[in-house]
């Protein structure tokens, strides 16, 4: 295979590594996950909810955050490496008063959303609680992305492994605790959760830092320079957009926690099931599309526009059989797989319900993600943003809020209708993104980008 599709020996050995980092960092959320659905189908409930609100505003954070990588890139590369003490500590500025933004947004705003969202007065009550014992953590989810692509843009792609890992090692011990009151301490439930991921965020910023300052033999940013530290606007003009299409694309999920939320706390625990599982299927779908970004990148630096096709075939390919693969193992593990997260049976049922329906979407939902990141490749963002609102706002929620509350069919479908409607945006969404992709092949064709700088 390898001598059939000459890229696949160079995608894959990006892959790889990529897919282990981010199934660590999300294993995190499957954890609080499992350890709350052992606990309560109430408090499994309210992380549920308050993981969908707070989940868009911390992925514009991580999105604002990646502008730091083509600009560490250039002057690494470029053998000025001192510069990147400007532009981390734009980092450090820009995670700092955006964190704290959004902890007051987390702590002020959100608790409203909560209560319009929520009938029940103890899931309304914990579900706030959770927001706000998680709420200073925020800063911190910002600036463990900005060190993670630090390393990962100077080619030190191991160390955010190794602090993924004790991250989520961390948290498992937090959660045990807190969770259930162990070792002398009050059991918090969901606030326990809440809380033990604050603390895991905390000490793997200090673990990155530490390593860093005090045992990295060729340290990467060893001087915070202050006056760069509200003056980052140019790291702001290249990450703000990734940021906004980072959490329209998590929104486009979180959406279906706030239209379920008047169906009640079963169908809150049971929609925190699929979007557990879900999310850590989409895992190799994330890597896959940022993998794509990169070697279209360098095919159009380097081959032009064949070596471009090439490898979005070769990808694509991949990203199938990993989709075939999720949707059969979905559909004969259905009725088992949510007592991974529960022992409550209603919960369990209707979550497999809607395993049956999220499977049938996994092969557009791999394409969509792929074709994203070969647009990336081309530096188009702006068409998967406006796919994605036409995809959401135009037919997903529309049709998934008919379907579940005024079809002839939305009493025996109930919740089920939102999830049918989040599918068949996922498909228009696709559609939409492979015509766009094909105009921008045939604009580049036998045209190159002029470098390797340029291309990021």
């Amino acid at each position: 295979m390898v001598k059939r599709f000459s890229s696949l020996k160079e995608i894959l050995h990006l892959l790889f590594p990529m897919v282990l980092t981010i199934s660590l960092e999300l294993s995190i959320g499957v954890v609080d996950t499992i350890m709350l659905g052992h606990y309560s189908a109430l408090d499994l409930a309210a992380v549920g909810l308050a993981s969908s609100l707070w989940l868009p505003v911390g992925c514009f954070l991580m999105g604002v955050t990646y502008g730091i990588t083509p600009l560490v890139t250039r002057h690494l590369h470029g053998r000025q490496p001192k510069l990147v003490n400007l532009y981390m500590s734009q980092a450090v500025g820009l995670s700092i008063v955006f964190g704290i933004f959004a902890s007051v947004l987390t702590v002020i705003v959100l608790p409203y959303f909560v209560e319009l969202l929520v009938d029940e007065v103890e899931t309304r009550r914990v579900t706030i609680s959770y927001l706000y014992l998680f709420a200073p953590a925020l800063p911190m989810l910002a600036l463990m992305t900005a060190y993670k692509n630090l390393f990962e843009a100077a080619g030190r792609p191991g160390f955010p492994l190794f602090v993924a890992s004790i991250g989520l090692l961390l948290n498992v011990i937090f959660n045990y605790i807190l969770i259930y009151g162990e070792f002398g301490f009050p059991e918090m439930g969901a606030r326990g959760a809440a809380l033990g991921s604050s603390l895991s965020l905390y000490l793997c910023v200090a673990l990155f830092f530490v390593y860093d300052r005090y045992f990295n033999k060729k340290p990467l940013f060893t001087r915070l320079v202050i006056r760069y530290t509200y003056n980052f606007s140019m790291l702001l003009k290249i990450g703000a957009p990734a940021g906004f299409a980072f959490a329209f694309e998590v929104g486009l999920f979180s959406s279906m926690t706030w239209l379920i939320a008047s169906f009640g706390e079963l169908a809150l625990g049971a929609g925190q099931i699929v979007m557990s599982y879900t999310s850590f299927l989409f895992t190799p779908m994330m890597a896959m599309s940022a993998v794509t970004a990169i070697v279209v990148a360098k095919a159009m630096s380097n081959e032009g526009v064949d070596g471009a096709k090439e490898r979005i075939r070769t990808i694509s390919i991949l990203g199938l059989l990993y989709a075939s693969t999720c949707f059969v193992l979905t559909q004969l593990f259905r009725d088992y797989i949510p007592y991974i997260y529960t022992n409550d049976d209603e919960v369990a049922s209707l979550a497999a319900s809607i395993l049956l329906i999220s499977a049938c979407y996994q092969l557009p939902d791999a394409l969509q993600t792929i074709f994203t990141g070969a647009l990336r490749g081309f530096r188009d963002t702006r068409s998967s943003m406006i796919a994605f609102c036409v995809s959401l706002f135009g037919l997903s929620i529309p049709l998934g809020f008919w379907l579940s509350h005024y079809s002839p069919w939305a009493e025996t479908l109930s919740v089920r209708g939102f999830y049918i409607g989040l599918g068949s945006g996922l498909c228009l969404l696709a559609g939409i993104l492979v015509w766009r992709l094909n105009i921008v092949l045939r604009r580049y064709e036998g045209k190159r980008i002029a470098s390797p700088r340029e291309a990021v």
